[in-house]
């Protein structure tokens, strides 16, 4: 159905909103440094700029098969060089334009200015996915999660309008995503899912399927390279394993995706502030959160959730397609992505309910409602804000550490350090290799690398014999001391 001007310019104001809204949560982030695999990134901007293009892209330090990545990354590098500002604030810029892109899908989806307010303002200010922009090498998680919705945008408006040109910008957004990231592979399900779900049966007419001749070659062929590519690093210390944990990651997820993951290192810190009944209050609404899942999961099955309410439901599963085998912790940045649906189905299910209570006459719990969500959206904001200040000091004390190894000792090539006493989320090891000598191995005690050596004496084995320096310090005080210098 064809959207009148003036409906559209009744709801025109919501994006200008959201990008004051957006420009103001993330503002402290602007003090943002590199940390961790920022510097990854930048090494490999400088080592491949007097490379081939196509080599570049193709091996570019790429452990999966990400061609446009490694050519935004290079681009990234020649535009911003070694200065984190610019890259920070392409990375809320990014940000803004996938809230607008959620604003729009729910606007689509729900039909109601309030439900796709509610799921931009969620997505906005979600916590859950605070790495996917606060850390900068994350930007690869921003591009693809921006190539998905404007393919799913354009599927949309494909499906409402008929116009081919619509059909060209999904498949374009299509095409864009896989060769960004692998997160892609949920695509083809989460518009086949639009399909099935929100299109009723008599407007299926002949030649509806014929785009899934175009997605499913471009698919099958990615899949075919992918699987070339990622197969290198399959086998029995693959963090990809079958097992319980597969159920035990959904529940996770939609847990998490709601709210703040206390096992996160970063949240760990925020959380160690809050007064001891803040965290009694979270544990309780935690746990209501996860009674949630399978309440929701029946009432789907009892075909008691609208159209648009179980499409965003069920994608929200389907977008966690490549998480839900991992058996490793569940990272932020991975929130990034299956947080735009939960966006969704919140926003949807607020405007519902809203409009519910509105026609039974309830105003009193009208109020309760937009009290209780108004609530939720403040203690996002707040734990954003919290987290951004955690990230810019972390990041701040990374790099300044890593100029103090280099005032403490003079590194040579295959050089080894290990450092005792690090917070649990400081790591140098891609510091010192930026600011110092890319060969150099660094080792801490905060180290969660499988395979990597924890402790002095296992550093000292694992390099036995290499003819390297071994130089051992340990951080205290907000400083590093030089505690012992040998020959291995």
């Amino acid at each position: 159905m064809k959207e009148s001007a003036v409906e559209w310019k009744k709801n025109l104001w919501v994006i200008p909103g959201l990008w004051l809204t957006g420009a103001l949560a993330f503002l402290p982030l602007l003090g943002n440094r590199f940390i961790g695999d920022d510097f990854t990134a930048l090494s490999i901007a400088r080592f491949y700029r007097s490379k081939p293009f196509f080599e570049t892209i193709l091996y570019g330090g790429n452990d999966f098969f990400r061609p446009l990545n490694m050519a935004l990354i290079m681009a990234r590098g020649a535009l911003f060089g070694d200065t984190p500002l610019p890259y920070v604030v392409a990375n809320i810029l990014l940000h803004l334009v996938n809230t607008t892109l959620v604003f729009l899908i729910a606007r689509r989806i729900f039909k109601k200015a309030l439900a796709a307010a509610a799921a931009g303002l969620l997505f906005l200010a979600a916590f859950s996915h605070y790495e996917g922009i606060t850390w900068i090498s994350s930007s690869v998680t921003l591009f693809v999660t921006l190539f998905v919705l404007v393919s799913i945008y354009g599927h949309i408006r494909f499906r409402e309008r008929g116009k081919s040109g619509w059909l060209i910008l999904a498949i374009g957004g299509f095409i864009a995503a896989f060769l960004t990231k692998e997160t892609a592979v949920c695509l083809p399900f989460l518009l086949l899912a639009y399909d099935l779900i929100m299109l009723q049966r008599k407007d299926r007419g002949k030649g509806f399927f014929y785009p899934y001749v175009v997605y499913g070659v471009l698919f099958a062929a990615y899949i075919a390279v992918q699987t070339g590519w990622a197969m290198r690093f399959m086998g029995s210390g693959s963090v990809y394993r079958p097992g319980w944990h597969v159920l035990s990651n959904i529940a996770d997820y939609w847990v998490w995706l709601w709210m703040p993951n206390p096992r996160h290192p970063y949240v760990a810190e925020v959380f160690s502030i809050l007064p001891r009944g803040v965290l009694v209050i979270y544990w309780i609404i935690a746990g209501a959160v996860a009674l949630t899942l399978p309440l929701i999961v029946v009432l789907a099955s009892l075909k008691k959730l609208s159209r648009s309410l179980l499409w965003s439901f069920i994608v929200t599963v389907l977008s966690l397609l490549v998480f839900l085998p991992f058996a490793i912790k569940i990272s932020a940045r991975y929130a990034y992505l299956p947080s735009v649906f939960i966006a969704l189905f919140a926003g949807g299910l607020f405007s519902r309910v809203y409009f519910y209570l509105r026609e039974k006459g309830r105003r009193v719990w009208q109020r309760v409602l937009v009290i209780a969500g108004s609530l939720y959206l403040i203690g996002n904001v707040t734990g954003l804000l919290l987290i951004q200040r955690e990230f810019v000091q972390v990041s701040t004390t990374t790099e300044q550490l890593a100029l103090q190894v280099g005032e403490l000792v003079e590194l040579t090539d295959e050089d080894v350090i290990f450092i005792e006493g690090l917070p649990s989320h400081v790591h140098l090891r891609e510091a010192v290799q930026w600011f110092h000598n890319p060969t150099v191995h660094v080792h801490a005690d905060n180290d969660q690398y499988r395979g990597t050596p924890q402790t002095l004496e296992a550093t000292r084995g694992f390099y036995w014999e290499s003819e390297a320096n071994l130089y051992h310090l340990r951080f205290e005080n907000d400083n590093l001391l030089l505690l012992s210098r040998e020959s291995l």
